[in-house]
């Protein structure tokens, strides 16, 4: 039996970036932390074995991205269909037909959604960590970044359900629900 199209209102562009805002805190507050303690306790491993770009890119996909892609996919294709920053907000992610995501949609949408997160992380420790330059150039990774971030928000002003472009190709939209 196929399931009834969303009636509920599309959320507003504004109430998503504060959801998300929220969220990123919330997983800034758990994660710093967590690295300084994983530090102190092993007398600075893994950081003091960290020697190259590379290492620690594989170090933060391991131990910062990854966690956050868990984050949002395990709680978006939750019954809850939310992470905490949207459950404040009272709002959903769903399928376009209201249904909820399953594991692969929510993890496509995540990393998707968090490209470009990644492309900095990427810009910023390849091929060395921008900090390690004596003489800093300038990375062209970062005027992707932010090409690919207003793309992203100017894509949910332009449409009638507010999706960005991780809603458009994995077909989710967010919603509000009436209930906390």
């Amino acid at each position: 039996m196929q399931s009834q199209p969303n009636v509920r209102p599309y959320a507003s562009v504004w109430r998503r970036i504060t959801a998300y805002l929220i969220d990123y805190a919330i997983l800034f507050a758990v994660l710093v932390p967590l690295q300084g303690l994983i530090a102190f306790v092993s007398n600075g491993f893994p950081y003091n074995l960290l020697k190259t770009g590379l290492q620690i890119e594989l170090w933060v996909l391991l131990s910062v991205s990854l966690p956050v892609w868990l984050y949002f996919a395990l709680s978006e294709q939750s019954s809850r269909k939310a992470t905490l920053g949207k459950r404040i907000f009272r709002l959903q992610v769903t399928r376009m037909s209201g249904d909820r995501l399953g594991f692969g949609r929510a993890i496509l949408r995540t990393v998707i959604k968090l490209l470009p997160w990644e492309l900095t992380h990427i810009t910023l420790l390849l091929p060395v960590p921008l900090w390690w330059d004596a003489t800093p150039e300038f990375r062209f990774g970062i005027i992707v970044v932010y090409v690919l971030i207003g793309i992203y928000l100017v894509t949910m002003f332009l449409n009638r359900r507010r999706q960005s472009i991780h809603d458009l190709l994995v077909k989710t939209v967010v919603v509000e629900t009436g209930k906390s």
